[in-house]
């Protein structure tokens, strides 16, 4: 008998998760439990899977800075790496299992290994002495399904645009319009971020862009993000989760920090410039707007999605993020890291459908998001478009990078 298509594991006091467990787990707390020692370990009963799953973890690493800043993964499942990460921060990981791992076997037996656990007792001023590693909260097991739209060609894994090296693109508002047809402000509307930070939305208006964005001048934990995109942000705007602060120096900018999905962002609005009730009213009013249009394009739109991340992320996390996009319609999401000594500034390059890979040369440093690269960012944006219309037969055609 098959596994259950969509089996959802949970690790609170109250969950499911005994009869799932096999060694190396503490006894389970209110909402989660401890991984502990060198391994930790997942038994499923089965049969067979039917086609290939996705395997997601939702995780809190046991950390104590400086002595210990990280915790390392590496999930198996029957004896088969399917992939890891280095946890640093709550995170939401997401690897795939190929079918044929639970062929010859009437199990699935999920190992964790974490190397990494480490006894609070030694690196901080508690008495737990256990070997801590992970906090886990739920494990879901899910089937893999084509996120491509009906007819969209399926662009290989590993193609790679990059920049001209002739200097071409000296005028590069010039080379961004003969490659895409577009101008700047035209380009820059084709996206809407869905995180970390306001970075990628400050580019948009040196653009001359102004886009209508839940996300564009807002951050979050991205299991947070992926939490709302599941649920479509259900209960965003209650006025109750809206706590404006004030924040800065010289001249007090009202931040908002939302409780619901963590959310944190500029409002433009400076100390004494407005009441608290009427900001809170009118904070309540527009994120639920920008909640009902976002979760509208998100079920319909052709805008990619950008994410961007001032440290290192977890490709298991942007997988995450990827099929929580996809599973309500296809999308296209491209994740943009720090260039690389063989991958430039500017190559985008397919990692599979639907998900893109930018690399850009410099971010914005975490305290001065004004500080970003206006060109580094056009020129992943327009190589990004360029790859999401190869994948469109009814896309306009696309100008030879030539004069």
């Amino acid at each position: 008998m098959p596994i259950a298509r969509d089996l959802t594991i949970t690790f609170s006091a109250n969950g499911n998760s005994r009869r799932f467990l096999g060694g190396g787990w503490a006894m389970a707390e209110a909402d989660f439990a401890w991984s502990i020692g060198a391994e930790s370990h997942i038994v499923i009963p089965c049969a067979k899977l039917v086609g290939d799953s996705i395997l997601t973890l939702d995780v809190v690493p046991f950390l104590h800075p400086p002595a210990l800043t990280r915790q390392r993964l590496t999930v198996s499942v029957n004896g088969t790496v399917v992939g890891d990460a280095t946890v640093t921060r709550p995170s939401l990981l997401a690897y795939r299992v190929p079918a044929g791992l639970a062929d010859a076997s009437d199990r699935l037996l999920i190992t964790l290994h974490h190397p990494d656990a480490a006894r609070p007792s030694v690196v901080g001023d508690s008495a737990d002495d256990r070997d801590l590693a992970l906090a886990v909260s739920e494990v879901t097991l899910r089937p893999a399904t084509d996120t491509l739209r009906s007819g969209h060609i399926r662009l290989p894994a590993g193609l790679t645009l990059a920049m001209p090296r002739d200097g071409r693109d000296a005028d590069l508002a010039a080379w961004a319009t003969r490659q895409t047809g577009l101008t700047v402000p035209q380009i820059a509307m084709q996206f809407e971020s869905v995180g970390e930070n306001c970075e990628f939305g400050l580019w948009q208006r040196r653009c001359e862009a102004e886009p209508l964005g839940l996300l564009r001048f807002s951050s979050t934990f991205m299991r947070n993000l992926i939490r709302g995109i599941d649920n479509g942000f259900e209960g965003l705007g209650d006025i109750a989760s809206i706590q404006p602060i004030l924040e800065g120096q010289a001249r007090k900018e009202y931040m908002i920090h939302e409780s619901t999905y963590g959310l944190v962002y500029h409002t433009f609005v400076y100390e004494g410039e407005r009441a608290i009730w009427l900001l809170k009213e009118q904070e309540s009013a527009r994120l639920t707007f920008l909640r009902r249009k976002f979760m509208e394009e998100l079920d319909g739109t052709e805008k990619i999605f950008v994410y961007k991340f001032f440290s290192m992320v977890n490709e298991a996390e942007i997988f995450a993020l990827y099929l929580a996009l996809n599973r309500r319609s296809p999308a296209t999401l491209l994740w943009t890291v720090v260039a690389e000594p063989d991958r430039p500034a500017g190559t985008v390059e397919v990692l599979m459908p639907g998900l893109l890979k930018g690399y850009i040369d410099r971010f914005a440093p975490s305290d001065n998001a004004h500080d970003l690269s206006f060109d580094g960012w056009l020129r992943v944006c327009t190589n990004a478009l360029v790859l999401a219309r190869l994948a469109t037969p009814a896309a306009i055609p696309i100008p030879p990078d030539s004069d």
